[in-house]
């Protein structure tokens, strides 16, 4: 019964924190992890963990920690997606010695990468521990086994340096453009200028 109402409250929970959901993903992400209670002691595997008792403030952890692990699996897919984009524009820079992205879609692009920073940082903690584990041994040592199992935080700096490469180029891009555009204003200004003096030229002409 004891097992059940825990059981209830983490579903309470669960639907609570879908429903105050900031920035839900549009596909439904799952993680396979499976947990033990009642354990003779704590143990945490690959892809299991046993814990000694049915504690609701470690089932809740573990939940975090599992979900944290699943957004982490889907921002890796999206920044490696950004990364291939930025190489494919980089190998034409190379080849053609131009870019071959304008203005507005350049725009898109670093908007689109300004808009996954952002939602990472809104949606993961991976430095920062739960406030339940400050004061809680037990509950501390089991978030820090369960980041080094996920490897949690090599995982979010590997793909904070691969979005700051995509940064570094994209700025690169935009240097290009600003210059190619600049270019294009000064031919402009100086042919109105050459047709000026050209204008002028015939009117002496003809007066």
């Amino acid at each position: 019964m004891e097992t059940l109402h825990k059981l209830s409250t983490l579903s309470v929970h669960f639907q609570l924190t879908i429903y105050n959901c900031k920035n839900a993903f549009d596909q439904s992400l799952t993680e396979e992890f499976k947990i033990q209670t009642k354990a003779g002691k704590n143990k945490i595997g690959f892809n299991y963990i046993e814990i000694a008792g049915s504690d609701i403030e470690v089932l809740r952890l573990i939940m975090m920690t599992v979900s944290q692990s699943v957004a982490l699996d889907y921002y890796e897919e999206q920044t490696t997606k950004l990364i291939e984009e930025t190489n494919y524009h980089t190998q034409i820079l190379e080849a053609k010695g131009r870019l071959n992205i304008s203005g507005v879609n350049l725009k898109k692009y670093i908007g689109k990468t300004l808009v996954l920073k952002n939602r990472i940082a809104e949606n993961l903690y991976i430095f920062d521990s739960p406030p339940e584990t400050w004061d809680d041994e037990n509950l501390n040592k089991i978030y820090n086994d369960l980041k080094r199992t996920f490897d949690l935080q090599e995982r979010f700096r590997d793909i904070q340096e691969g979005l700051n490469i995509v940064k570094d180029n994209l700025e690169l891009f935009r240097d290009l453009l600003q210059y190619r555009n600049s270019y294009r204003l000064e031919l402009v200004i100086i042919i109105l200028i050459l047709v000026e003096v050209l204008n002028i030229f015939i009117q002496k002409i003809f007066s």
